[in-house]
């Protein structure tokens, strides 16, 4: 009766380490799942929507920057609260004259990347962050990253 018992508890002991083994391997492929540096095609499409969003403050056509902003993004905010609030919060992006792009990554929903933005009288980093859509991808956020330049003195 021992031996048996013994086995028993040598294939209890064998079936827990393969559920925790199981459980291991989900967890790190779960990790791997997360956000990862963008295929080049799915760069250029967020890239895209950036520039065209800063080429449309460019031009001074509010209704097009709008355009590019998520669907909850416009639920949130009107398109005068959104002028105002680019125009007042974002002065390089409100008149920008142009930008560098970072190392976009994106888990197939949502995208981040680092856009540092040159305008008439200043520059400033900012995080972007994108949503995929049907329309595609969208801005979802924008956040400084750096204080404006007259904040450093």
């Amino acid at each position: 009766m021992s031996l048996i018992v013994s086995r028993m508890k040598v294939v209890l002991r064998i079936a827990a380490l393969a559920v925790a083994l199981m459980f291991a391997l989900s967890t790190v492929r779960a990790a791997d799942d997360g956000p990862h540096a963008s295929k080049p095609e799915v760069r250029r499409e967020i890239v895209a929507v950036i520039d065209a969003q800063l080429a449309a403050f460019r031009a001074g056509d509010v209704r097009k920057a709008y355009s590019y902003a998520s669907t909850d993004l416009r639920a949130q905010k009107p398109i005068q609260a959104f002028a105002a609030i680019v125009q007042d919060n974002y002065p390089e992006i409100w008149a920008n004259a142009r930008a560098e792009f970072g190392l976009v990554r994106d888990d197939g929903a949502t995208a981040t990347l680092l856009v540092h933005v040159y305008g008439k009288d200043s520059d400033a980093s900012y995080d972007y962050t994108l949503v995929k859509e049907r329309a595609g991808w969208r801005i979802a956020a924008v956040l400084r990253h750096a204080p404006k330049q007259s904040d450093k003195m």
